[in-house]
């Protein structure tokens, strides 16, 4: 039997002594759910808006005329006035471009995220709606988290990176907060912005990150001695700030943060390297300037924002490679831009911060957090995770990688980059596989994936990972 999908609509002047039958029910058939779909969520007075009719007598006007029912009329002007072609998906909202003046978004740079224009037009497009819950694998900063949350839907996550967890924890605790709370917090960054600096004279450098530094990155000079003594002093600011507000410490440490690669001889540029002298000559941004304009755009942000968090966003667990080990969930979709086979060292991109922030004290912390991540460089193949390609099953779950291999092989100038195409596909399998288990049916599975090229050898990433993914089942 066919679906039918009914939404009522009240009109005052409908002819009936009870108020409560002023009704008119309208019915949508199965092709007609798109229409339905958009106006499901809508009130009396919106429906009749759109429609440009706000009586029943002009219903009835219009259905006489045309020898229409009543119901065949509204439909008419809702198909008339409601567009439901899929939104088109714009280049750079599938980038960071999109984001760097969206205030809370803006907050801390992560140049590998999308746009929240990209989660509503994946939202809108494939009818993701407050009846559904999102998993999100590889969270980055949270962008499908809160985009999601604004439409009252719910989003569990996982996210390897302690930083980008640092990041996603605090805006939710931001969110979570009361109005008022709210507005003192965003006070308080406000007057941290104009002393902020000159109150840097009054603290001592942190001795342990400093020794921390030395250790991790040995010899490298990434900051000028007088910035790298400004950033000890910081580190110093906070703690003793937190020991008071917990929340407020962990707002400037955001900016701090997003400070860290603006002030340092790094650039990012594809990966973060150092810049050469040219570039350090045009770009040497002081701390005075940049970090009291962050934690004024935060202030405004903190200040300004008029809605709170709708649902509970929740860390299921930090390794989307675990997610086996959790309980069965029911998930309806997956929305995610999981790390791309392009030899992007993700983690050491974000090591100022994570030392910043006491994740790397050792010079082996690096690795043990890269080791655990979604292997997507060469820098990712270490001598202990090496296999033999030979004994590799995956090339048996696409004819397309398989083909892909024979050619890297033959042409690839470092025998870690087949290790390292294999070694991501086998970890994408791993993922979808046990995420099996907690997908509802006809789950959507939406990917943001970008392809490669190794040695003039295209790695055709979407259609590979299409191809393991039905042998899956999916």
């Amino acid at each position: 039997m066919a679906k039918q999908f009914y939404k009522s609509l009240y009109f005052k002047d409908y002819p009936s002594e009870d108020t409560k039958s002023k009704t008119i029910t309208l019915a949508f058939s199965e092709p007609e759910e798109p229409y339905f779909n958009k106006i499901k969520d809508l009130s009396n007075t919106e429906i009749r808006d759109l429609i440009g009719i706000d009586s029943y007598k002009q219903l009835s006007f219009f259905a006489e005329k045309e020898e229409r029912s009543i119901n065949q009329i509204i439909k008419r002007f809702v198909k008339t006035n409601v567009d439901i072609s899929k939104p088109k998906i714009k280049s750079k909202d599938v980038t960071f471009v999109g984001s760097k003046t969206v205030p809370f978004q803006r907050w801390y740079p992560y140049i590998e995220g999308y746009s929240p224009d990209f989660i509503k037009s994946l939202l809108d497009t494939y009818n993701i709606d407050k009846e559904q819950v999102i998993y999100e694998p590889f969270a980055g900063t949270g962008t499908t988290i809160f985009t999601s949350d604004s439409f009252n839907i719910k989003t569990v996550f996982s996210e390897v990176n302690p930083l980008l967890r640092f990041l996603i924890e605090t805006k939710i605790r931001v969110l979570k907060s009361s109005i008022p709370t709210r507005q003192k917090l965003g006070k308080e960054v406000l007057q941290i912005s104009k002393k902020i600096i000159k109150n840097l004279e009054k603290f001592e450098t942190d001795n342990q990150l400093n020794e921390n530094y030395k250790l991790v990155f040995k010899e490298s000079k990434y900051f000028d001695n007088s910035k790298l003594i400004q950033v000890l002093k910081l580190r110093n600011y906070i703690d003793i700030l937190k020991l008071e507000d917990e929340l407020l410490a962990d707002i400037v440490t955001i900016a701090v943060l997003s400070a860290l690669l603006p002030i340092s001889n790094l650039k990012k540029a594809g990966d973060v390297r150092f810049k050469t002298e040219k570039e350090l000559k045009k770009d040497n941004t002081a701390l005075e300037d940049f970090l009291p304009q962050k934690l004024l755009e935060m202030s405004e942000d903190i200040l300004n924002m008029d809605f709170k968090l709708k649902t509970a966003p929740e860390l299921l667990i930090s390794n989307a490679k675990d997610i086996g080990y959790i309980n069965n969930l029911e998930v309806s979709a997956v929305i995610t831009s999981p790390p791309y086979l392009n030899g992007t060292n993700y983690f050491r991109n974000t090591k100022l911060e994570l030392w910043f922030l006491k994740y790397l004290q050792s010079p082996n912390d690096l690795r043990v957090f890269r080791n655990q991540a979604l292997t997507s460089g060469i820098n990712d193949v270490s001598k202990k995770s090496d296999k033999k390609i030979k004994s590799i099953n995956i090339c048996a779950c696409s004819d397309i990688l398989a083909k892909t291999m024979v050619s890297l092989i033959e042409n690839a100038y470092d025998k870690r980059i087949p290790q390292m195409a294999l070694n991501y596909f086998e970890e994408m399998h791993q993922i979808f596989d046990s995420l099996k288990k907690h997908l509802k049916n006809e789950s959507k599975v939406l990917i943001d994936i970008g392809d490669s090229i190794f040695s003039n050898v295209h790695i055709a990433t979407d259609d590979i990972l299409i191809e393991i993914l039905e042998t899956l089942n999916y």
